[in-house]
């Protein structure tokens, strides 16, 4: 990635009037991470005019995928030449580079039969609307799920699948590994971001921002994305790359994100001279065998209790639990956490006492589904496309002008298309 834009670039001057500054509104802590002043900080957005839009054969093809409030997100997806496909990596960028940007990186994917698709973020390249730190992991996830349609039509739909992240895109990275565990089979977190408020920069924003009591209030605001609580959830084999020398984002959110993950198949590879932007220029040998390893690791790995999955468990000596069914969170050493009904939570189960019912999701992206039995009767018989699972309710996008509503698995039926 030599020459390429900074993965996070410099803060930008902070806009006269604002609280602690001498003056202004009062800060909406509330929606305090897509204030205008923060989405300048966090997102260095750039247009690009795609060249190979829409193209439907060659190795390389240019696109969109659709998100909420009808936005695009725009990828570039490389195919090796005339190699089976036995991996795609999505690979999530840093916040001042694009898409394109991986055509000559793309050459140490394809020596190990991977495709790379590489995604954007709203507004960079030729996506619309405007980056966001509050969307940006629910976009990823959209895109994630409208990407099998793409990955069918090249012929590599069936291809294990691993997940990148580089800078801010780590967040993206992990947000994925965790919520479909049982569709990702590899991790590469790359001098990824853990957590935004541990960012020296960030914490130096806190008096300028919030006055002389920045430092109390900025620890108040939570994280817009919960990339740390999310990686128990991660048990894919895991790659994470830091570069010791990096000042943007400290080391010690790499060693923070090894430590958490549940994964037995991890690795921490730090480069001693490396600081944010420069692991390539320095260590690209180095870095392209470490990717190469894990994607093998992500062709062999299969996970017999991937986080999501319903499971039901057995021959425990408490019968309460026997029969019961819950959802697995994560792994805590040996065991399997398992989060079951209210009042009974989450439990530590031996693998032997539990039997998986079902991997995957019951209402899949793109789901064609039909509302009933609902208490606002203006909603039953109404029709819309599957978003994805949220917790144990149903994304479900209706037309206008009803929008998104979650809603439970029992208020839904699925329609053929054929009486569509």
């Amino acid at each position: 990635m030599d020459g390429l834009p900074p993965g996070m670039a410099g803060m930008p001057g902070m806009p006269g009037g604002m609280p602690g500054m001498g003056g202004g509104m009062p800060l909406d802590l509330d929606n305090f991470w897509d204030m205008p002043f923060v989405k300048q900080f966090a997102f260095h957005p750039r247009p690009i005019t795609p060249e190979y839009m829409d193209a439907q054969t060659g190795p390389i093809r240019d696109g969109t995928f659709n998100v909420s409030g009808g936005d695009k997100v725009s990828y570039r997806f490389y195919l090796p030449a005339d190699a089976e496909v036995k991996a795609v990596v999505y690979f999530f960028h840093g916040n001042a580079e694009v898409c394109t940007a991986l055509d000559d990186l793309a050459a140490v994917f394809h020596k190990c039969n991977a495709a790379l698709l590489s995604v954007d973020y709203r507004g960079f390249s030729w996506g619309t609307g405007e980056p966001s730190l509050t969307k940006l992991c629910d976009d990823a996830e959209r895109c994630f799920l409208a990407s099998q349609k793409l990955l069918d039509a090249a012929g590599c739909g069936g291809a294990k699948r691993v997940v990148h992240g580089r800078s801010i895109g780590a967040t993206c990275a992990v947000h994925l590994a965790s919520t479909y565990a049982g569709k990702v089979h590899g991790l590469v977190v790359d001098s990824g971001l853990m957590s935004i408020k541990m960012m020296p920069m960030v914490e130096m924003m806190a008096p300028m921002v919030f006055g002389p009591q920045g430092p109390q209030m900025f620890q108040t605001l939570p994280e817009p994305f919960d990339t740390v609580g999310k990686l128990p959830a991660v048990s894919c084999p895991a790659l994470i790359m830091h570069g010791d020398k990096d000042d943007l984002i400290p080391v010690k959110q790499a060693t923070l994100c090894h430590d958490k993950i549940s994964s037995k198949q991890k690795t921490l590879k730090r480069f001693p001279t490396a600081g944010h932007n420069d692991v390539t220029a320095l260590y690209g040998p180095q870095w392209g065998e470490e990717v190469t390893i894990l994607i093998g690791q992500a062709s062999d790995f299969v996970d017999p209790f991937p986080a999501g999955c319903l499971v039901e468990a057995h021959s425990l000596s408490t019968p309460t639990f026997n029969g019961m069914r819950g959802r697995v969170r994560g792994l805590a050493e040996d065991r399997v956490r398992v989060e079951f009904p209210e009042p009974h939570g989450k439990k530590d189960l031996k693998p032997a006492n539990l039997t998986v019912i079902a991997e995957e999701d019951p209402f899949p992206y793109g789901t064609l589904v039909e509302a009933h039995s609902l208490s606002s009767a203006d909603f039953n018989g109404t029709r819309g496309r599957v978003v994805c699972m949220k917790g144990d309710r149903v994304l479900v996008d209706f037309p206008a002008p009803k929008g998104e509503k979650k809603l439970k698995p029992d208020n839904l039926k699925v329609v053929s298309e054929d009486a569509a």
